[in-house]
């Protein structure tokens, strides 16, 4: 099995799934896809990527329920849990997590993101060629709903979140790798937003100004499963036909474009649009 002892899993479980309502309440991480709970990918995905030791981030009421949960899902990982009292934004979340890493390197994953290939090749090039941060991008058939990622010349330039008129449908999806110390000066830097959050991205555009972003293009497909009911059930089907976090597309596909050259030598391509309509 793939080892990166370096790495530390941050699984980021917070979220009411407002976007769900009122089809889902609760812990939108709890939602059964494909016979299994959704936050059970993202610790699947970790350990698949060689990752060993993980925090998860999790809701003060939720904390009973990932304990038991993860106590039989990946019996071979190391797990701790870090409360996140109030909806303080994502930032605010991996602030929390600093006292629990001891690697040089993190692996933060928004627990709503699935994916069909899991990205070793990706981790091991980000280990072996380390940069501050690097971010996964995938394309999306419907990007106003994502941070959406302008690559020039091999480089990102620019990431805006949610725009109504996308410049374009490569987005940035829900893994993210960082060098352990420059993630947690960056977060602690972050400001509230208006609604009163610090979010992990506006960490990745201060990285982004100072050229200090490396990103990799994921192969196979990727969702968000958590943007709409219909996101849902596109989700659900796409487990039950072909599911996820294998080591490569069951089906090979003809990349829609190939990966441009980018600093610090990381690349591969992405195999098919990210999130369905």
């Amino acid at each position: 099995m793939l080892n990166q002892p370096q790495v530390h899993g941050i699984l980021l479980l917070g979220g009411s799934g407002s976007r769900l309502r009122p089809a889902y309440t609760g812990n939108k991480h709890l939602i059964p896809i494909g016979g299994r709970p959704m936050a059970e990918y993202g610790l699947e995905l970790l350990s698949r990527c060689g990752i060993r030791t993980v925090t998860a981030v999790v809701r003060p009421d939720d904390s009973d329920h990932f304990r038991r949960l993860f106590g039989r899902a990946v019996p071979d990982l190391s797990i701790d849990y870090v409360i996140q009292p109030h909806p303080l934004g994502t930032a605010d979340a991996l602030q929390r997590c600093e006292d629990s890493v001891e690697d040089p390197f993190v692996a933060t994953l928004w627990g709503d993101n699935l994916f069909e290939v899991a990205p070793r090749s990706a981790v091991q090039r980000f280990v072996s060629d380390p940069a501050p941060c690097m971010i996964t991008v995938a394309e999306s058939a419907s990007p106003q709903h994502f941070s959406v990622v302008t690559i020039d010349d091999g480089r990102v330039t620019e990431i805006l979140d949610k725009p109504p008129q996308p410049p374009g449908n490569t987005v940035c999806a829900g893994l993210m790798l960082f060098d352990s110390a420059d993630l947690f000066r960056a977060v602690r830097e972050v400001r509230q937003n208006h609604r009163g959050e610090r979010e992990a991205m506006d960490a990745v555009r201060e990285f982004m100004r100072a050229e200090e972003l490396a990103f990799d293009r994921l192969s196979g497909r990727w969702f968000d499963a958590a943007v709409s009911p219909a996101f849902l059930h596109d989700v659900e089907l796409f487990a039950l036909r072909r599911g996820f976090n294998h080591s490569t597309p069951k089906q090979q596909e003809t990349p829609p474009w190939t990966s441009p050259t980018r600093p610090r030598r990381f690349g591969s391509t992405s195999t098919r649009p990210g999130a369905v309509s």
